[in-house]
């Protein structure tokens, strides 16, 4: 009887098994936990069912369910990768990284968990480790294998990020671009997009586009699931147009992603981002509904830091724009982007306090002495309010932060120095500087650096009447580039002021202008394009004719006098004005007619009204009746398309008010 029960039993699992494959088969992953959950009712340790029950729970994409079940009823030594997955798809980063690197050094690592590890590195933005996964894994695999795309398309992907990060790539990861799919064709442009290629890059994201639209076509599928497919491509091809100066193509295709149905949603935060900064400071309002389309809290684990960074400086842009500080919230979360401060510092000048500008960059400037473009923002503000001395403060506070001595003395610092010791009147400051950077460039091993402070030094003594001393820099440079032009002419500048013989010997060497073409001045101003015809000067051609014939002046018209004029008699000054208003005109009427102009009759200042010309309803002015949303405060940012002004109670001053029929008022 208990061998026919434990047949009748393995034959029901066994049954239960196939139920579970049928819907695995048709994808209804949901409906296949019933027949499972009746296995583990007949055999709670069936390891196949549990299996099943994992599976089933990463493929409905609930992995803390997945990882439960892995964890209790299976070693740790078990579905390592699916464990691995789960943390990864719950955004444990440092787990899953922990989790694979022990069973790397336990020697259970595979293709698969490899393979995840590189996903994981890419994930936290550590692009060298995913590279160098991405690029064993390849030297690894067959060429035909399946996989073997997959793992090229991450592993330009990989690259594609390193470029945008700022990074170089290993010569050894250069590889020829692969067109075989649309999406090795899409990460093959990414590339090209970080080595600053734009038009190999639009080109390939072209090709992209056409393979996509070709190849899910042929699979059968839907127009909207092809336009939902392609958006990540024109996001990136609209990028490709911005970058290259073609900002309205850009924009309408921004717009056409954004408004298709069912667009991801980390390819419309990235559209609205991209879409804000090429709208700049137009339609503000529409970039604030934009803005906090990209910066979503759901989007925090599905775009890289450096994503959430420059969306972050957009917003803090456009808060610079519409006159709202706040950068320094972003300054907690990203402390190391210096143009986050230079933001904070805007938002003040750009609302012309310019002194609180100046302040916050001394502090920013003080946290963060080695920042260039703190301290050459300090220094800007401090020349625009006319203080070179403070500046050169700045500059130099700035380059004693710096230890290498070839940076310190680059010619453009060394310009810049120079310029501001002139500035502050401390020009024997400004010669010794470009005599130590001279000396300096002297040990070096190029010679570029040194000609060029060199150069420098002569202009500057040419410059403050040590013509001596410039003529001996000047002839230094002439013996190492007999055919530097602009060294012979200082050369001869400086020669010119003491030794006239040697500047015509040196005068001579300098290449001839040669003698200037007969050029008909008249003739060139008549075909000048832009000039109207009317500004040109006629010639006269009366002139040529001979003698013109005098034209006779009209005679005078004589004056009309009234028959009864008298010359003797002078005019009367009031003639022109009406008989009611002359001196002697007298008034006609009863004495009633006055009485009606007494004391309540009297004319009462502003006839009615209130002093601003608008209407005193119960003792308040209309104009403070208007609903708060209409009125516009000066804080308000200037924009390039200019506000309507909203329509006020008081209107015109000098306008009465008509009263509407039927108003008691």
């Amino acid at each position: 009887m208990a061998t026919q029960n434990t047949l009748t039993k393995e034959a029901t699992i066994t049954q239960l098994f196939g139920d579970v494959e049928r819907f695995v088969n048709q994808g209804d992953y949901s409906k296949a936990f019933k027949p499972i959950d009746k296995i583990l009712q007949l055999n709670p340790n069936d390891y196949e069912a549990l299996q099943c029950k994992a599976i089933t729970y990463i493929r409905l994409e609930k992995y803390q369910n997945a990882l439960d079940v892995l964890n209790k009823n299976f070693p740790s030594d078990k579905f390592i990768l699916e464990r691995a997955y789960c943390l990864y798809r719950l955004n444990q980063f440092s787990e899953v990284t922990e989790f694979l690197r022990k069973c790397r050094v336990d020697g259970h690592s595979n293709l698969g968990t490899r393979y995840l590890e590189a996903q994981v590195a890419y994930k936290v933005e550590d692009y060298n480790t995913a590279l160098e996964i991405y690029y064993g894994l390849l030297q690894e695999t067959d060429k035909n294998d399946d996989t073997y795309n997959d793992i090229l398309t991450n592993f330009n992907a990989a690259k594609a990020a390193l470029l945008f990060s700022g990074n170089n790539i290993s010569e050894k990861y250069v590889m020829v671009d692969s067109l075989s799919t649309y999406e090795l064709a899409y990460n093959s442009a990414c590339v090209h997009i970080g080595q600053r290629n734009l038009k190999k890059a639009e080109k390939m994201l072209l090709t992209a586009r056409r393979i996509c639209k070709e190849s899910l076509f042929e699979e059968d599928y839907s127009e909207q699931e092809i336009e939902q497919e392609l958006g990540t491509i024109n996001v990136q091809l609209a990028y490709v147009l911005q970058l290259q100066g073609q900002i309205s193509e850009a924009i309408d295709i921004y717009q056409s992603v954004l408004k298709s149905k069912g667009v991801d949603m980390t390819v419309s935060a990235i559209a609205s981002n991209n879409l804000v900064a090429a709208k700049k400071d137009t339609e503000l309002f529409d970039s604030v509904r934009k803005i906090k389309v990209a910066s979503a809290n759901t989007l925090e684990n599905k775009l890289f830091r450096s994503q959430r960074r420059i969306i972050a400086m957009n917003e803090a842009l456009l808060s610079l724009y519409m006159h709202k500080e706040a950068v320094r919230k972003m300054l907690q979360v990203y402390p190391e982007n210096d143009d986050l401060y230079l933001i904070l510092a805007s938002t003040s000048y750009h609302q012309k306090k310019n002194a609180k500008a100046i302040q916050d960059l001394l502090e920013f400037a003080k946290s963060k002495p080695h920042s260039l473009s703190i301290n050459f923002a300090l220094m800007q503000l401090q020349i625009l309010q006319s203080n070179p001395l403070a500046a050169l403060e700045t500059f130099e506070t700035h380059l004693s932060s710096i230890n290498d001595e070839k940076e310190k003395y680059k010619p453009g610092y060394v310009g810049l120095l120079v310029w501001l010791y002139e500035q502050a009147g401390k020009q024997e400051k400004a010669v010794k500087a470009l005599e130590k950077a001279g000396a300096f460039w002297k040990r070096g091993v190029t010679s570029d650096g040194s000609t060029s402070i060199l150069k420098q030094t002569a202009a500057f003594k040419l410059k403050i009447g040590r013509y001596r001393e410039a003529a001996q820099d000047y002839e230094q440079i002439v013996k190492s580039d007999p055919l530097d032009s602009q060294a012979l002419a200082g050369l001869v500048a400086a020669y010119s002021q003491y030794d006239i013989s040697l500047a015509e010997k040196y005068e001579s060497s300098l290449l001839d202008i040669g003698t200037p073409m007969d050029i008909d001045v008249e003739s060139l101003e008549k075909v000048v394009p832009g000039v109207k015809k009317s500004y040109i000067k006629k010639t006269d051609t009366k002139t040529s004719e001979g003698p013109t014939k005098r034209t006779p002046r009209k005679k005078k018209r004589k004056p009309l006098l009234p028959k009864n004029h008298d010359p003797s008699v002078s005019p009367d000054p009031e003639r022109w004005l009406p008989k009611r208003e002359r001196s002697t005109y007298k008034v006609k009427g009863k004495r009633k007619q006055q009485l009606s102009k007494g004391s309540q009759g009297i004319a009462i200042a502003g006839g009615g009204t209130g002093g601003t010309g608008s209407a005193n309803i119960f003792g308040r002015s209309a104009s403070n009746l208007l609903p708060p949303e209409t009125v516009v405060t000066s804080s308000t940012a200037q924009q390039e398309q200019p506000l309507q002004k909203p329509k006020s109670g008081g209107g015109d001053k000098n306008k009465k008010k008509k009263k509407k029929g039927g108003n008691k008022w």
